[in-house]
């Protein structure tokens, strides 16, 4: 009975694409614009640490009012000593503003998350020389293992 060739493993390259990283954020940037009305980095970051803002502007909230809820703390400072009040920012709960920027932002949304990954298809493929060379050159460099273009 013969035997049958044993499948060689295929390595994988685990080095991080810059150009997927790029197109990964870009597409983070639209999916949070649409529903918190904010950027990626502005959804994820606004409210945490002191001296932190609150997300701000017309229909916009950062996952520290989802988790923690829309409410904004005010120090008052008087003559009887300093007071700490919590006043809410808006009648309506997080799921209604989700729901009212999806309303108002889904078309552009739409369009964005299909002409982003085509747009990076395309310029992929017109610029395949030079990023073949920076790849070669971050080869050379030793750094071809980490990331490549």
């Amino acid at each position: 009975m013969a035997r049958g060739k044993k499948k060689q493993k295929r390595r994988r390259d685990t080095a991080v694409s810059i150009t997927g990283l790029a197109e990964a954020v870009m597409l983070a940037n639209v999916g949070t614009k649409a529903a918190f009305n904010l950027s990626a980095w502005d959804f994820v970051s606004d409210g945490w640490g002191a001296g932190s803002t609150s997300a701000t502007g017309h229909g916009a909230i950062s996952l520290y009012e989802m988790i923690y809820g829309n409410k904004v703390q005010t120090v008052s400072l008087g003559y009887s000593g300093g007071s700490t009040t919590t006043t809410s920012l808006s009648g309506s709960s997080n799921l209604d503003i989700v729901t009212q920027n999806l309303k108002n932002n889904w078309m552009p949304a739409v369009i964005q998350s299909v002409a982003i990954p085509v747009g990076f298809r395309v310029g992929k493929r017109m610029l395949r020389k030079p990023i073949a060379m920076g790849n070669k050159l971050l080869k050379q460099t030793g750094l071809r293992s980490m990331v490549k273009i």
